[in-house]
């Protein structure tokens, strides 16, 4: 039986001019009056909204008139039913970009919205009515199957195609408070059926931060890649040179150095090019450079993305007037979602072994951006050039990581969890197939798994084959893997159950790497495979290398660079970031950074404390509040005002929160309660030391431990507002948890009409401590309240032990 919804997509109008009846005489010679349209009264249907991704930098007018269709293809049948919720989405996009907020969130949202809509019509179901909404958001709702089907101890290619991937129940989280946003611009109360389903919760997982060895390496190679491709640039500029067709970079490996070779034209290697003649050479040596200095900024300032490519003209270098050996300078970016500008502080305090400093870097990434982009004040300091010489219009970071990631070989130290799906490809190459594995979404916007293996050719199969071989062997080994000679010799398994694998170069420099006993067979297989290759070399006087370039009538050869693997491979591969190569990630940087500790002490007190000042910008400060963490950078900035004034930093802090009526900045504070008292709250959100401290009152901490002869901390939260121990916080998650623990309260009172009078004396002390939380603090905690319901920590439980004390 067709739906009510199916019935009215099913609807269609016609209009029949003419009919059986026959003209009337009086009509044969009159003249008709012809109806011309007038186009002035017709009003255009436009539906736009402003959109920017990742990519771009500008936002730019986006048509969605294929939402009015059918699984939103413009092939498919029409429903104009939904050009009122459409064009009210347009309205209000614009409106919310025009007040100053992000395009990019309005993008976020037609993402939302159009996979909703997607979804809707594969169900048969109105995506514009509170059953649409249920049907993908609700308890037995398409986001609760996504989140079953999520497992994320599983790896893509360790799946079978047609494994569905499923999602964490935090995307579910974010999805569906993006399409209650999204269905409300549609002029739709989706805020009210929220309450008609469970929420969803789940903990988001946080970046993970380089390690101190990740940091030496990224930081070694792109500062080399950087200040040794600048200078040629800038020189080349401004004597009006033309630039060689490479510029050469020496990297170094520990115990080697390897010469890399960067192409310095913009042309791009392939004929495509976009409808305009305009394309973008991510790996010329300008663009890569920029690259690279995007990411030096990351370990210099710890901005995010959209912070660090808002960084504009100009920079100002300002010599300390105590140190005259410290400068510093300020670069300024403007984050548009918080409608304001951020700064951060480079010193010229050396970073490497060459007395390279942030100074140095920041001045010559300027002279490079202003002599091919101009320099104008308030544009950006990153960009790309295109095949014109001209700056692009978006900075596409992600192609440049990919040639940055193979180009200066930044190995993942975990890469050898790949080594599984590895061995596969090598295999199946060997076997003349190849595997393609994807990802691909269906009808209903599952992403599913697509892993399919097909015959290739030879030439592919050696190819294919020699990139899996190259790709093992460097998860057991540092070492370079250009010009080994065959033979390989093997030694006896040791104690530990390795064996050594023994070779030389054609230097004739001898080297060894360690592998487990089980993968010699792998290693021999590999080593056969080069083996048959040789024999197959037209020379028989040429080299016999274990891995090598050049066709068979060829002499063997080389790659260039350090790895044979190109840029596009992982991808092709399906291995994510971080699994072999090392990703690039600003969230990274940050995350290095905040978990750093930064002395505060002589000349280098200012750059300690301006990284301090960064780190508050991650979650880590006071429970990850963010509007604590923009009090505790506000104080900072004041603090910093008045370093500029010859002022001390201690008597600084001082003058700020003597200013602001506060005994102790709030960084200080909770950063002395995070390291002295381990500063948590309690499940109804008030602070105490565990020590429970009733005045004139009955002490059932002190019975309960004497009872079980044990130092326990007091549990007992509905007693908190008698105890002198315990102190209200004014910060939003613990307010937030302090109104829901009164909510429970209320709660047991009315499913417990027999409770002590004493459950609404301590309802009515809490709501007095309520009232001292600060207007914008309680507001805050409210709109959590009422967005996710009673804080995950408070629960019934404690309300009930309460009711039976």
């Amino acid at each position: 039986m067709m739906s009510s919804y199916g019935l009215q997509r099913a609807k269609t109008t016609r209009l029949t001019r003419g009919g059986s009846m026959g003209k009337s005489p009086l009509a044969k010679n009159s003249k008709t009056v012809k109806h011309v349209r007038n186009s002035k009264n017709v009003v255009p249907l436009h539906l736009t909204i402003p959109y920017k991704d990742s990519k771009s930098r500008n936002a730019t007018e986006f048509d969605i008139s294929h939402l009015l269709h059918l699984a939103a293809n413009s092939n498919k049948v029409k429903i104009n039913s939904r050009i009122p919720f459409l064009r009210n989405f347009c309205k209000k996009a614009h409106q919310y970009v025009d007040n100053g907020r992000s395009a990019a969130t309005v993008s976020e949202l037609y993402d939302i919205l159009r996979a909703f809509i997607v979804f809707c019509d594969a169900v048969n179901v109105d995506p514009f009515s509170e059953a649409g909404y249920l049907k993908y958001a609700g308890n037995d709702g398409e986001l609760r199957h996504r989140m079953k089907m999520y497992r994320p101890s599983k790896r893509l290619w360790e799946m079978s195609h047609g494994d569905e991937l499923g999602i964490m129940e935090t995307s579910a989280c974010q999805i569906t408070s993006e399409l209650r946003t999204a269905l409300s611009l549609c002029g739709l109360p989706a805020e009210t059926w929220a309450t008609h389903h469970r929420g969803f919760t789940g903990e988001t997982t946080s970046y993970k931060g380089y390690s101190n060895a990740e940091e030496e390496l990224l930081v070694a190679r792109l500062s080399e890649l950087f200040f040794t491709l600048a200078p040629q640039l800038i020189a080349a500029k401004k004597e009006n040179l033309v630039l060689p067709d490479e510029l050469p970079v020496v990297i170094g490996f520990g115990g080697h150095q390897e010469i890399i070779s960067i192409k310095t034209s913009l042309k791009p290697r392939n004929l495509w090019m976009s409808k305009t003649g305009i394309s973008v050479r991510s790996s010329a040596a300008f663009n890569m450079a920029m690259g690279a200095a995007y990411h030096l900024m990351c370990f210099f300032t710890s901005l995010n993305d959209g912070d660090i490519q808002s960084i504009a003209h100009p920079t100002t270098i300002h010599t300390d007037e105590r140190d005259k050996s410290l400068q510093v300078v300020k670069v300024s970016s403007f984050k548009a979602r918080a409608n304001k500008e951020v700064d951060a502080v480079l010193t010229n305090q050396s970073f490497d072994v060459d007395k390279r400093d942030g100074v140095k870097f920041i001045k010559t990434l300027e002279t490079l951006s202003a002599l091919y982009g101009g320099g104008a004040e308030g544009s950006e300091l990153l960009f790309k050039l295109n095949n014109q010489g001209e700056k692009n219009s978006s900075f596409d970071l992600q192609e440049i990581n990919k040639h940055l990631m193979v180009e200066l070989n930044l190995l993942s130290p975990t890469r050898a969890s790949c080594l599984p799906w590895f061995k596969e490809l090598f295999h199946s190459y060997r076997n003349q197939h190849v595997i393609e594995l994807k990802k691909e979404t269906n009808t209903l916007g599952r992403t599913v798994v697509s892993k399919v293996t097909r015959p290739c050719s030879k030439t592919k199969s050696t190819q294919g084959a020699t990139n899996s071989a190259y790709c093992i062997l460097s998860c057991y080994t540092d070492l370079p893997l250009k010009g080994i000679l065959l033979p390989l010799t093997y030694s006896d398994k040791d104690a530990e159950g390795n064996i050594s694998v023994s070779f030389k170069y054609r230097n004739g420099e001898s080297h060894h790497f360690s592998v487990p006993a089980a993968d010699k067979a792998l290693i021999k297989d590999i080593e056969q495979f080069a083996t048959e290759l040789a024999d197959k070399q037209k020379s028989k006087r040429a080299e016999r290398l274990l891995l090598k370039r050049g066709h068979q009538n060829e002499a063997p050869k080389d790659w260039d660079g350090i790895s044979p693997i190109s840029a596009n491979l992982m991808s092709t591969w399906s291995i994510e970031t971080n699994e072999y190569f090392i990703s690039l990630q600003s969230s990274r940087w940050r995350e290095m950074t905040s978990n750093q500790v930064y002395s505060v002490s002589g000349a280098g007190g200012v750059q300690s404390l301006l990284q301090n000042l960064l780190q508050t910008i991650d979650k880590h400060y006071a429970n990850g509040d963010p509007r604590l963490n923009k009090i505790i950078i506000s104080q900072a900035l004041q603090v910093m005002e008045l370093l500029d004034e010859d002022t001390g930093l201690e008597l600084a802090k001082e003058i700020v929160a003597a200013k602001l009526g506060i005994t102790m900045l709030t960084h200080d504070e909770w950063k002395k309660k995070q390291e002295e008292e381990r500063a948590k709250t309690n499940p109804n959100g008030i602070h105490c030391n565990g020590q429970q401290n009733i005045v004139g009152g009955k002490n059932t901490q002190r019975e309960t431990n004497n009872a079980m002869k044990l130092q326990l901390p007091c549990a007992e939260y509905d007693m908190c507002h008698k105890c002198q121990s315990a102190k209200a916080v004014n910060e939003t998650q613990s307010i937030y948890k302090l109104i829901s623990f009164i909510d429970v309260l209320k709660e047991a009172v009315n499913l417990y009409p027999n409770a002590q009078e004493e459950v609404h004396e301590r309802i009515a002390a809490f709501e007095v401590t309520l009232d001292g939380a600060s207007k914008d603090v309680y507001d805050n905690a409210m709109a959590l309240f009422n967005q996710n319901g009673r804080h995950p920590r408070v629960s019934m439980e404690h309300a009930i032990l309460a009711l039976h004390r």
